[in-house]
């Protein structure tokens, strides 16, 4: 199976921003009311943004046009693929961490209570803490 990544025809982009939220990589930029534009070197191919766009406007291409399988730059392709792999994952990781941080600061601000923080207080904390109050 050829590698793939999308494109926007940027001329035929109104801007609607339904693409970014579908994008599991981040690799689409832009936001309302303005052209987006995907970032090729970190856009995994998924085509999870061709069913929210409303004009079309996105297509899944191969990433090599043109290449045959078996040519001699076929190592320099898989090492190109193994580096977007790795960025890909990272990324996805960032963009989850980013989502679950948003939902729980938005689960505070309905439900009154504190935001979490980022790690938890230690016993010593909790007992010095106590013992200021005293």
């Amino acid at each position: 199976m050829q590698p793939s990544v999308a494109r926007i025809d940027e001329a035929l982009c109104v801007g609607c921003a339904r693409c970014l939220p579908a994008c599991p990589v981040d690799a689409i930029i832009g936001s309302r009311n303005f052209t987006h534009t995907i970032v090729h070197d970190e856009c995994v191919g998924c085509g999870l943004c061709l069913p929210p766009c409303p004009v079309d406007c996105i297509a899944v291409e191969p990433r090599f046009p043109g290449a045959p399988a078996d040519d001699e730059h076929d190592g320099l392709r898989r090492d190109t693929l193994r580096r977007l792999g790795k960025t890909a994952q990272r990324r996805f990781r960032a963009r989850r961490a980013r989502l679950a941080a948003l939902g729980e600061r938005a689960e505070a601000r309905v439900s009154g209570a504190p935001a979490a923080t980022a790690s938890a207080p230690t016993d010593d904390e909790i007992e010095a803490l106590i013992r200021s109050l005293s």
